[in-house]
């Protein structure tokens, strides 16, 4: 069985992925780290960049979160200022 989910990118990773947004199917037990995993193979650009942090329905969470069917992960880049 399978998870749709729906990834957003955000500022310039949108331009590292190429697009807006993507719909990704994952394994039913997948968690947040192996959708990273999925995204830097997708997504090669991604895997270049440090600092990238992912958030699951707008909310930071471990890795290890498991993610449900129609879950939203946000893919934000690194933030700088001063």
């Amino acid at each position: 069985m399978t998870n749709e989910i729906h990834v957003r990118f955000f500022g310039p990773a949108r331009e590292w992925a190429g697009c807006d947004d993507a719909q990704i199917e994952m394994a039913s037990n997948a968690t947040l780290g192996s959708v990273a995993g999925m995204l830097t193979e997708r997504f090669p650009k991604l895997a270049t960049i440090g600092g990238v942090r992912l958030a699951v329905n707008q909310a930071f969470v471990p890795l290890a979160t498991v993610i449900k069917p129609g879950d939203e992960v946000a893919v934000i880049p690194p933030v700088s200022g001063g």
